[in-house]
């Protein structure tokens, strides 16, 4: 019996590596290692968007996190929540580079604009490509700024694989010398429950008559977090959209809560986390990536 056509051989090796979770990257790393063959099937962009499309919300892959101004600069540092190594941050040229946003495999980083400045530019970082696009702040006399940044493709992108496509940044500004007035500029560039026990509370918005919150489930955190010190209470600093999960900091640790499941795991050591940027995205191979590992981590 003659062998099977390689074309054949190719759309099995794809519909089974299709289903490797992407919540672990490693997995198809490893598979792209094991031959040539395979390398092409994973390496593929074709392969990229059906596995996007196949899982559905990217998984998360890390995070960063942001302090209170009084605080200072938050660490210079992408923490990974998988096996995989931390993406090698950004470097702002000095202190005070603050990541403000992660959403549609994008970082938004504000920072100095370079040695000795004292001009303000937003950074724009795809971790995955390493493409980095600085932006300028607007020229105006600010006390309060804040910003976010969004995939701005026209057609009703899914937000599952849209690293190369055109981005919007939004600025939130409270000008001078009116505090109390605030101005937005976009910019779009192409490429309680009565108890003392600390707990999460999920509800939603009722949309019959006032609004209000309806309380659908309690967590009692301190059941389910480890702490150091008794008197160390849990506490929420942030959350995981699209993939039901947010981030609780203790004495003991940064941990994630899968809302759906329960399970708690530790994401990062002990820390003053004011707010946690959760990064999420698919990371499928290329041939770049797997040079560069293969070279340092497995091979």
């Amino acid at each position: 019996m003659a062998p099977p056509p390689l074309e054949l051989i190719s759309n099995v090796i794809g519909e089974i590596l299709l289903r490797l979770p992407p919540d672990e990257p490693e997995h198809l790393f490893r598979a792209a290692l094991v031959c040539k063959p395979w390398l092409r099937v994973v390496c593929d962009p074709d392969f990229r968007r059906r596995y996007s499309a196949f899982h559905g919300p990217p998984p998360l892959l890390g995070l960063l996190h942001s302090l209170q101004v009084m605080q200072g600069s938050p660490p210079d540092r992408f923490a990974s929540t998988t096996s995989m190594p931390d993406f090698p941050r950004p470097s702002s040229h000095g202190p005070h580079a603050c990541p403000l946003d992660c959403r549609h495999g994008r970082v938004l980083i504000q920072m100095w604009g370079g040695v000795g400045e004292t001009r303000i530019v937003y950074l724009v970082w795809d971790p995955i490509t390493g493409d980095r696009r600085v932006v300028p702040m607007p020229d105006i006399d600010w006390l309060i700024c804040s910003a976010a940044v969004s995939c701005a493709a026209a057609n009703g992108c899914s937000h599952l694989d849209c690293h190369d496509g055109p981005f919007l940044y939004l600025l939130v500004i409270v000008v001078k010398p009116t505090p109390s007035t605030s101005k937005r500029h976009l910019k779009k560039q192409d490429t309680g429950t009565g108890t003392t026990h600390p707990m999460c509370s999920l509800g939603e918005v009722n949309s019959k008559g006032a609004a209000e919150w309806v309380q659908h489930r309690v967590i009692k955190l301190e059941t389910i977090i480890p702490v150091v010190n008794p008197d160390c209470k849990p506490f929420v600093v942030g959350s995981a959209e699209g993939v039901g999960a947010i981030f609780i900091s203790t004495d003991a640790g940064l941990f994630t809560i899968e809302l759906k499941s329960g399970r708690v795991r530790k994401v990062d050591e002990p820390a003053v986390y004011f707010s946690v940027l959760p990064y999420m995205s698919f990371y499928t191979p290329a041939e770049a990536h797997i040079s560069a590992l293969a070279c340092n981590l497995w091979i």
